[in-house]
C-alpha cells in the first residue's frame, strides 16, 4: 500500500482547481470531476488525483 498519499479537504481542492466547493459537490453528485474518497462520511481528495484531473482536462489547440 502506498503510504505517501496526501489527502486534502474539499476547500483546499476547490482552491487548487480554482472552483467553488459547490462545484465540487455538484461534480460528485453528477459523477464527474476528480476522484475522491469518502471516509467515515468525510470527503477527501488525493492531491495527485487533482493534478491528474488538471492534466487530462487540457485542451490542445492547433
Amino acid at each position: 500500500m502506498d503510504m505517501d498519499i496526501k489527502l486534502i479537504k474539499p476547500k483546499d481542492a476547490a482552491e487548487i482547481l480554482m472552483c467553488s466547493e459547490r462545484t465540487l459537490e455538484a461534480w460528485r453528485r453528477e459523477e464527474k470531476g476528480p476522484n475522491y474518497y469518502k471516509i467515515e462520511g468525510k470527503i477527501l481528495y488525493e492531491l495527485e488525483e487533482l493534478y491528474q484531473f488538471i492534466k487530462v482536462s487540457k485542451v490542445s489547440v492547433s
